[in-house]
């Protein structure tokens, strides 16, 4: 049985987790034994669903438990028991949500989840026929060779050039480097700060970049975002090394940071001798207005690191996403990762310069564009006819998801419960904090990047029908 002491230093998911793991441990709940479900036991405790889940998401990391289809979560050994490699879904890169939590996958009709896309949004018969024609070409010897630790030359300076012309920046091809991943490049950047293992952070942010630094040993100094954008004051009191961020779409909120605050990151940069790492994730999905020019289009003294991505645009499972580096790291990075080889294939990169080389890129990410802002439109104009002023709608004119405040305060938890049993999941905000516990209690993440106009209307009328009536 788990206690719960609200009074306790330690955290509600800290005392759940350290309980289960110690009875595990113990013997005290053998293996083989089935876990209460995670709504079951939440109700039981008093406690959030993402508590638990956390808990036990935690535990599954560990190998203490696993996840079994149709029978919840089971005890998978105790102290005299090794454990089996397990086999688990974490939480993704696409939007804060876990799959460990789904007792009802089956039930959900709508998923406003973040960053997956319906498999007819990538364009197929183009990526096949550029795929041939690269086969075809006379000299494919780069087929059975280690590629160069930046990516393909040919790769590099087609983005060089589009991301010229799409965001304003200023680099050489010697300045960008491929990767698999954002996980992939920040890693890089870790090892290239040396030392200095303090860094700030957007406060709420992206859990994954978190994620990444903590496990290189980083500390964060919080810089807060809302509504209104990043509240840069604070920086001068920060002793980093640099500074993660989300300037043309902070995530989650939504906001642009003003020239007149991306001036002033740029000032604190030059004279901390810090870094700001810029991340341009979706920068593609501007609807109201042209996309806003990149933080590093104004960099004049050499402190932007550059990081975008193919994720958004074609699809995250194709690995690719690229880094530019400032001009002074170039040294350091040549030295460290003499070694490394390419970690994305030397055929997807060919194929993806062509792509770009061709207009074909350019053109999808129009047609991506303009399905995804009447995605946006519907969404904004059924809200505002379901819930009127009850609801205030952060995010938009940009990017593929929206933050539903609740400006009379409600039970977000129940919210979410009441959707879910409905067949619509909406997500808690509490990941993208570094300290759930302060986490914003009005506000609901529904992102909409796998659901077509007609769904978002049908969701958002079942969404009224079991909050509102």
């Amino acid at each position: 049985m788990v206690y719960i002491d609200k009074d306790a230093s330690a955290s509600l998911y800290e005392q759940v987790y350290l309980q289960l793991k110690s009875g595990i441990a113990s013997g005290s709940i053998p293996e083989g034994t089935r876990l209460p479900g995670i709504r079951t036991l939440s109700k039981t405790l008093g406690i959030a669903r993402n508590t638990v889940n956390k808990a036990y998401t935690q535990l599954a990391v560990e190998g203490y438990i696993s996840p079994r289809k149709g029978s919840g979560f089971l005890v998978e050994g105790g102290s005299d028991t090794p454990f089996r490699k397990m086999e688990y879904s974490s939480t993704s890169e696409s939007g804060g949500h876990d799959n460990l939590s789904q007792e009802n996958s089956e039930k959900i009709e709508y998923d406003f989840q973040y960053g997956n896309f319906p498999h007819n949004c990538f364009p197929s018969s183009a990526w096949k026929k550029h795929t041939s024609a690269v086969l075809r070409d006379e000299d494919t010897s780069c087929l059975t060779q280690y590629s160069n630790k930046q990516g393909n030359l040919s790769l590099r300076q087609e983005l060089r050039t589009y991301l010229h012309h799409s965001r304003g920046v200023c680099c050489s091809e010697e300045q960008i480097v491929i990767g698999c991943g954002l996980h992939y490049s920040l890693d890089i950047l870790c090892k290239l700060f040396g030392n200095c293992k303090k860094i700030a952070m957007e406060e709420p942010g992206y859990y994954g970049a978190r994620e990444l630094f903590k496990n290189n040993g980083f500390s964060f100094y919080a810089l807060v975002a809302d509504k209104d954008g990043l509240d840069l004051d604070s920086l001068k009191l920060a002793d980093v090394c640099a500074a993660y961020i989300t300037p043309s779409h902070q995530f989650p909120f939504g906001s642009v940071l003003s020239v007149y605050k991306r001036k002033k990151l740029l000032k604190w940069a030059t004279e901390s001798n810090s870094f700001i790492i810029e991340d341009d994730y979706d920068s593609e999905y501007r609807y109201d207005a042209n996309p806003v020019p990149s933080l590093q289009s104004l960099d004049s003294n050499d402190r932007v690191i550059y990081i975008g991505t193919f994720s958004k645009s074609l699809s995250p499972s194709l690995r690719v996403n690229y880094m530019v580096l400032p001009k002074r790291l170039l040294a350091d990075y040549h030295r460290l990762f003499s070694s490394y080889s390419s970690p994305v294939s030397w055929l997807t990169q060919e194929v993806l310069a062509r792509y770009l080389a061709t207009g074909g890129y350019a053109q999808h990410v129009r047609k991506m564009c303009s399905v995804y802002r009447k995605c946006h439109d519907v969404f904004v104009q059924e809200c505002t006819e379901q819930f009127g002023n009850q609801v205030v709608l952060h995010g938009r004119g940009a990017g593929l998801h929206f933050l539903l405040e609740f400006p009379g305060g409600t039970s977000i938890e129940r919210l979410i419960n009441k959707a879910e049993e409905a067949g619509v999941r909406v997500y808690s905000v509490q990941p993208f904090w570094d300290c759930p516990d302060i986490s914003s209690n009005n506000l609901i993440f529904m992102g909409y990047s796998l659901l077509d106009e007609k769904k978002i209307c049908d969701a958002i009328r079942i969404l009224r029908r079991v909050w509102i009536e």
